[in-house]
């Protein structure tokens, strides 16, 4: 089995980035995915420059902060800045506002000389049908791997001949956290080729706890460290999309 596991929010802060970067040197981890638009992404990428064995994906971002490129009016308010709205399953984007955003955040990450490992996303986006049409067309322009987050992605990724897992476990999250939530995912799954687990690890700084609202991820680490010490890395050994 190709076991993955992804820190999410790579470049959101730079609590968040020693985090994971610790986390992966620790052997807890085996990707993250980046938010090109965020910040603290210079420091991010410093950080992988130094463990370039880190898989780095993009974590595709249209809901929090400014975007990278211009004209994109159905992504943003009136101060240019991303539409943070709590239901995207029905929202109106424009297709070429999607792509024209997208495309420009892959090409920013390209910027600094990385092989991507995978796409993924933010806010759950795939459940937009003109966003979910757009990850698919850029994963297939760019010969990219993608996050899977439901049976239908995986189904339309693996049709379209697009690298992805056979399972995704989104569970291991706020009160789900616990290191026997991975434990019983991966055995009840075990028949599967290969299995991301998506974490949000990192460090809570005063900085990060004003942008965040997600302030467990310091116990996630706990909880993967709890995790190693069961032998459980010494059975699964970590993976990248780009091993698939």
């Amino acid at each position: 089995m190709k076991l993955i596991i992804n820190a999410d929010d790579f470049g959101f802060s730079k609590s968040i980035n020693r985090g994971i970067i610790d986390s992966y040197n620790e052997g807890l981890i085996s990707t993250t995915t980046i938010m090109i638009n965020m910040p603290y992404v210079e420091d991010a990428i410093e950080l992988w420059k130094q463990n370039k064995e880190l898989g780095l994906g993009l974590h595709i971002n249209i809901t929090v902060g400014i975007p990278i490129s211009d004209n994109i009016p159905s992504l943003v308010d009136n101060n240019g800045v991303f539409n943070y709205i709590r239901e995207w399953k029905n929202h109106n984007f424009e297709y070429i506002d999607v792509y024209k955003e997208v495309k420009s955040q892959i090409e920013k990450l390209k910027q600094y000389d990385v092989n991507i490992d995978h796409l993924d996303c933010h806010h759950n986006l795939m459940n937009n049908t003109i966003f979910r049409k757009v990850f698919f067309d850029l994963a297939l322009e760019y010969n990219l791997p993608v996050r899977s987050d439901n049976k239908y992605a995986r189904y339309e990724a693996r049709e379209n001949k697009i690298k992805t897992t056979d399972c995704w476990c989104s569970d291991f999250f706020k009160d789900g956290a616990q290191y026997e939530t991975i434990l019983k995912y991966v055995e009840s799954n075990k028949e599967a080729n290969s299995i991301e687990i998506m974490t949000h690890v990192g460090y809570i700084d005063e900085d990060t706890r004003k942008r965040s609202s997600h302030l467990s991820r310091e116990e996630e680490i706990n909880e993967l460290k709890k995790l190693k010490e069961t032998g459980f890395f010494n059975k699964y050994k970590l993976s990248t999309y780009s091993d698939l």
